[in-house]
């Protein structure tokens, strides 16, 4: 009879156990910031949340989780208690396998929990790992496709448009399903354009809605880039064209990771209206068209000689193209734009031999790579000399200034000079001008007079116009204060120097740049604590990397006081208060002494709480 009532108690304690916990595997999310931590099981205990979680990274690289990460559900959040795997404070070393298991603990969230964000703030990078929306109901989110896509038929007939210059406004416009703004994803759209292309492109404002609308001047027919977090997709526009885009925000995160990546995923993306059917084959087969899209490619050519570096880089050539001939399915005008795009990046792969394998080990992370010798002769570029794009119609789509620049530099005398060239040669310079937000100069606009083609000519002007309404509008906001600080002011002295005219208040000093996109959600974060604590001064610090331009046009809607500040002045900054990156924060106290710093926005009520800290 004891032993039944032992029994009995032992399976009593057991389902006890047993209701205690809850169980997740492969947890589906609806963003992130980073392809670097995953979550493979979430368990629900009664004192504590499990996380067992895979970190992916360099062989050999530090990594560890902040002590500040959290769980938050609905404003609460629920504190990191450490690691299994690695230590809550020290780095650990990634394996030789790029991957390290981990099972994290955190205080316990209540057993009804329908999902959580995770949070880390980590003092290494801009900014920590992020994952939002962790469900925990074991299904896959419904985000609610249109039906008109679902059943969506496109004409796969319409020809290549002929690449002649016309310039024309091109609009962009659609919706982001799954969109929630407080995941700060940002949407950037990179036209490749003869004359304003930008290496950070531009960003595409998205309301509440997940809606979106961007325009834009074009030229001629070519080629565009699409950024959603860290996926790319490739588009080809018109002057004069419309193109709706919709976008299936979780199913791009999936589809990037390592858990689901593998699983037969969704589609990725919808589009409407003008060349529609051609812009669906570009996104499916983009990986085809360029040379550095394959596999592991800077870490293959590490350490290679240029011959070797020449059979490599071929050899995906010829795969690409071979795939690209052989698939029936694709339309001509695909199949024409596809080849004629990966025979340029062939062509400009084999010129830039000697940068790619320079620059291959600090792309790849590998260390001790000993640099071959880089020399060659003029046969070396007999094979890409000869490729049917040069003598294509289609070549004027891409990049086309850049192969004028090889041709008449690298190239001189191998190819008989087109009468566009000269104007391209001069108009170069001047786009780049205008694309880091510069007005002409005086000079520039001689030779602005000078160009004969017209529809250069006009897109030049055009965009010279759009810079200057925009420096005119951003003169006349108020609100905000530009001042200079002497080149010469060096890091030791240089908080105190501006922070020295507001002895006797807090002061809160942002160090940002107008490319940092955390710095800029960061800054919108932080309008509450502005608007209830007025009496502290906001001072914003960028430097040289903002192109000036740019920054100007930016500051007006950011109210503070504002200084832009040499790249070294930033670089010794950084060196002496030990921060690696943006944005970090400095809080001066009355008495003009530094009693906070942050790198990484550590959220407003704890920048608040500090400020009020500094102000007693």
């Amino acid at each position: 009879m004891k032993n039944i009532a032992i029994t009995c108690f032992v399976l009593i304690a057991v389902c006890v156990g047993l209701q205690a916990k809850k169980v997740v595997k492969a947890p589906y999310f609806m963003a992130t910031n980073t392809s670097q931590i995953e979550f493979e099981k979430v368990t629900l205990g009664k004192d504590t949340t499990w996380i067992d979680a895979k970190i992916y990274s360099i062989p050999g690289e530090d990594v560890r989780i902040d002590s500040t990460a959290v769980l938050q559900i609905g404003g609460k959040t629920y504190a990191y208690l450490g690691g299994n795997g690695f230590s809550k404070e020290l780095w650990t070393k990634t394996p030789a396998s790029g991957e390290l298991a981990v099972t994290l603990k955190f205080k316990p969230i209540p057993m009804d929990t329908e999902s959580f964000d995770f949070f880390e703030m980590s003092e290494k990078k801009d900014e920590g790992w992020n994952i939002y929306g962790v469900r925990l109901d074991g299904k896959k989110p419904e985000i609610g496709i249109p039906e008109k896509l679902l059943n969506q038929q496109l004409d796969y007939s319409q020809p290549l448009p002929d690449p002649d210059l016309k310039n024309g406004k091109t609009v962009i416009y659609g919706r982001i399903l799954g969109y929630d703004p407080t995941h700060g994803i940002a949407l950037k759209f990179n036209c490749t354009d003869w004359l304003f292309f930008d290496v950070f492109g531009q960003s595409v404002p998205v309301v509440e809605d997940g809606s979106f609308r961007y325009e834009t001047n074009m030229m001629l027919p070519g080629e565009a880039t699409l950024r959603v977090g860290r996926k790319r997709f490739e588009l080809f526009l018109m002057p004069g064209g419309k193109l709706e885009v919709t976008i299936n925000l979780p199913e791009i995160f999936w589809s990037e990771s390592h858990l689901f990546g593998k699983k037969e995923n969704g589609q990725l993306i919808w589009f409407e209206g003008t060349y529609a059917a051609l812009n669906t084959e570009l996104v499916k087969h983009a990986g085809l068209m360029n040379i550095y899209s394959a596999d592991n490619f800077y870490e293959n050519i590490c350490g290679v000689t240029p011959a070797q570096y020449k059979k490599y880089v071929t050899k995906i050539y010829e795969k690409n193209r071979g795939e690209i001939l052989k698939n029936k399915s694709l339309s001509d005008a695909a199949r024409t734009y596809m080849i004629n795009k990966l025979e340029m990046s062939y062509f400009f792969a084999i010129r830039g031999y000697k940068g790619n394998i320079s620059y291959a080990p600090m792309i790849s992370g590998k260390k001790g790579v000993k640099r071959a010798d880089m020399t060659v002769d003029e046969s070396y570029y007999d094979d890409i000399l000869e490729l049917d794009f040069i003598h294509s119609p289609y070549i004027r789509y891409g990049s086309y200034p850049d192969f004028v620049r090889a041709a008449t530099e690298d190239f001189k005398g191998k190819f008989e000079p087109q009468p566009v060239w000269e104007d391209i040669l001069r108009a170069k310079p001047l786009g780049s001008t205008l694309a880091r937000l510069k007005p002409l100069s005086e000079k520039q606009m001689l030779t602005l007079d000078s160009i004969s083609e017209p529809e250069i000519k006009k897109a030049l002007t055009v965009k010279n116009k759009e810079v200057m309404d925009l420096l005119a509008e951003s003169a006349n906001k108020t609100g905000y204060t530009v001042c200079q600080l002497d080149t010469a002011v060096t890091a030791d002295g240089l908080l105190a120097v501006v922070t020295r005219p507001y002895r006797g208040k807090v002061v809160l000093i942002d160090m940002w740049n107008t490319w940092c996109g955390p710095c800029m959600r960061a800054m919108n974060s932080l309008k509450s604590v502005k608007e209830e604590l007025k009496d502290v001064v906001y001072v914003y610090i960028a430097d040289e990397s903002s192109p000036e331009g740019k920054w100007k046009i930016t500051i007006p809607d950011i109210h503070g006081i504002h200084y832009r500040i040499t790249n070294e002045q930033s670089s010794a900054l950084g060196k002496l208060y030990e921060y690696p990156g943006i944005p970090t924060y400095f809080v001066i106290d009355r008495e003009g002494k530094l009693s906070y710093k942050v790198t990484g926005f550590p959220g407003a009520e704890v920048m608040k709480e500090e400020l009020l800290k500094a102000g007693k």
